[in-house]
């Protein structure tokens, strides 16, 4: 399951332009690391125009949306929330993107329960809980049975690295 942690809330929400020096000196050595590239209307167009707004909460609340409509669907959602914005330069604040985001994934009725208190007030509890948690940086890879878990990693980590702790954790777990 994905879950959300709402990184970029409250008075965290602001113009991307704002975090523009910090990027370029960190995305050679993201991209490096990771093998993730940005694209280009990334780069060239929100990056440096500096004006859409980061925001965690609009694009959490459409993934807490996909799953209560598709639970099975909500990793490849996840992924497409982080290929809409860093490879396709999509805004992922607005709904019209992450409906059609949810279309392409064969999700219905994706903006009605949008658009729920219910799924607001969901979505909040769930920045709650992981931050119940103790999490505070993302990603983080944590194995859940009922409310324990266990941190596989914090930030961004190899499979090769990640991988035997899960086996090992998942054989304890049977």
């Amino acid at each position: 399951m994905v879950f959300s942690g709402g990184m970029v809330t409250g008075d965290r929400v602001a113009p991307i332009g704002e975090l523009k020096s910090f990027l370029h000196q960190v995305l050679p050595r993201l991209q490096t690391t990771t093998g993730v590239s940005f694209g280009k209307p990334f780069l060239d167009g929100f990056l440096e125009e500096g004006t859409m707004n980061l925001s965690s909460l609009e694009p959490s609340r459409a993934l807490q949306t996909v799953k209560t409509l598709a639970p099975e669907k909500s990793l490849s959602y996840a992924h497409a929330l982080q290929t809409a914005l860093y490879t396709d330069g999509l805004d992922i604040t607005r709904l019209g993107v992450l409906g059609d985001l949810a279309e392409t994934l064969g999700v219905g009725g994706f903006e009605i329960e949008y658009m729920k208190t219910e799924t607001l007030e969901n979505t909040l509890q769930e920045f709650k809980q992981v931050s119940s948690w103790g999490i505070s940086g993302f990603p983080t890879l944590v194995g859940l049975v009922g409310e324990e878990g266990t941190v596989f990693s914090r930030g961004f980590a190899p499979f090769e690295r990640v991988f035997p702790q899960v086996e090992r954790w998942l054989e304890n777990q049977a």
